[in-house]
């Protein structure tokens, strides 16, 4: 990474019920990483839930392609996904159903992720 390299990060707070403010932060994510951005996607409150396997399978916008292909893409491209620990906790998301790229980040964690970076929350 070079010290000159953007970096973001998009913190996404819902999931059931408007899944056009789930994928928006994806879209976005995506074309961070397609220009070379480092990309962390942190997911809290009932956001947690895109970060459980097949979850996202369902989740349809109406104004973006589907979440699953969205998360496929982000993942692929080097992104990263930050789960609230107490979140996931809440909506039963563990170690062994979570999505390969993602990680437990609990509140230190993403204020240090946050440091230096472009910040986005929906």
């Amino acid at each position: 990474m070079t010290s000159n390299q953007n970096k973001y990060l998009f913190t996404v707070t819902h999931f059931n019920g408007d899944a056009d403010r789930v994928a928006a932060p994806l879209v976005l994510a995506n074309n961070a990483l397609a220009a070379g951005g480092d990309v962390v996607v942190w997911v809290t409150l009932e956001g947690v839930m895109l970060a459980k396997q097949g979850a996202a399978d369902g989740v349809i916008p109406k104004s973006f392609p589907p979440v699953a292909d969205l998360l496929k893409a982000f993942k692929e491209n080097g992104g990263r996904i930050g789960v609230c620990p107490p979140c996931a906790k809440t909506h039963g998301v563990t170690q062994e159903n979570m999505l390969a790229n993602a990680e437990f980040m609990g509140g230190a964690a993403v204020i240090g992720a946050a440091q230096d970076r472009q910040a986005f929350t929906f």
